[in-house]
């Protein structure tokens, strides 16, 4: 009978045991899975901040060569910016110009509203034409279309100054010009009084024969 109960106590501390080694087993394994947890937010964590640190690496890259290439870049040459300058240039005719050696030309009846201009080019123009302007329709967006009638045909001779009197009515052109450039092409300009200091401008037009528009 001894015997028995001592068997039966013995069982039962073993199964005391086994169930605390099973409790702690769990336990570890608890432990084990928050750790794994841990470290894979860890892991995340930094792949996200190297990923975010890479593409702030790379924008700062792209600004630079956006800086760059904006640097390097060359801007527009003097030849190509004159390459669409008129042959001719027209300026008032000032005491300098007037008591040097210069040409005149008389197309209108001289008068007191009469101004000097001088027309000069440093090489030789082909079928130099004075224009007389009309207006013939304006645009609300303030294209200006003229009749331009020839009115003479002076010549002018390379680095020598050609005066001409005109009576400027207004701010609306009633004076061109036209030639022959290198190419064959026939350029037309109206001659203006700038709004800004009073000095001559010209503004290239287009259309062709009598058809002369100012955009």
């Amino acid at each position: 009978m001894k015997k028995l109960t001592a068997f039966i106590a013995l069982a039962a501390v073993m199964a005391l045991l086994t169930a605390c080694g099973n409790s702690g087993g769990a336990a570890v394994d608890t432990d084990t899975a928050e750790q794994t947890q841990e470290e894979t937010v860890f892991s995340s964590e930094a792949h996200i901040t190297q990923s975010a640190s890479e593409i702030s690496v790379t924008s700062e890259v792209i600004s630079e060569k956006s800086e760059t290439t904006l640097l390097s870049e060359e801007p527009t040459s003097v030849s190509e910016t004159l390459v669409n300058e008129p042959q001719i240039r027209v300026e008032w005719a000032d005491e300098a110009v007037l008591t040097a050696d210069h040409d005149v030309y008389d197309i209108f009846e001289p008068s007191e509203e009469q101004a000097k201009v001088v027309f000069t080019s440093d090489t030789a123009v082909n079928e130099f034409v004075i224009l007389e302007l009309t207006l013939t329709d304006c645009s609300d967006e303030g294209v200006m279309t003229f009749i331009a009638y020839p009115a003479a045909s002076p010549d002018i001779t390379p680095g020598k100054p050609l005066v001409i009197g005109f009576t400027f009515m207004g701010d609306i052109p009633g004076y061109g010009f036209q030639y022959e450039d290198a190419d064959g092409n026939i350029r037309r300009f109206a001659i203006e009084i700038s709004g800004e200091d009073g000095s001559l401008v010209v503004r290239e037009a287009s259309g062709e024969y009598y058809d002369f528009v100012l955009e």
